[in-house]
């Protein structure tokens, strides 16, 4: 999913501690491919986790958990979304085709 990749680090620890809420360290670094130490320095905000362990983050999730990531993504993208449009100040056709993306998406 390209829209990892822009994810915030906030928003990638957000992730993990989520997943951490019915796993262990030990467990969630199994999962992942990652050694305990690894989930640790993540909650110490000392590493962020990469795009693919978001990735696989997703892949390993229950559907309760996948539908809570993708409004931790969502929360974070409109976050950043709205710090853009606040300080460019950006008008015109890219606000439309906003609007028309969520419109989409609204009734679909």
């Amino acid at each position: 999913m390209r829209i990892i990749h822009n994810l915030s680090k906030e928003a990638r620890t957000k992730i993990i501690e989520l997943l951490l809420q019915k796993r262990s360290k030990k467990e969630l670094a199994e999962e992942l491919g990652l050694s305990p130490a690894a989930i640790t320095k993540f909650l110490n905000n000392t590493t962020h986790p990469s795009d693919e362990t978001i990735e696989k983050a997703f892949k390993i999730a229950t559907d309760r958990e996948k539908r809570e990531i993708i409004d931790i993504i969502l929360d974070d993208l409109l976050e950043s979304l709205e710090e853009f449009v606040e300080e460019t100040n950006i008008m015109g056709r890219k606000i439309l085709k906003i609007k028309k993306i969520i419109n989409s998406a609204m009734f679909s």
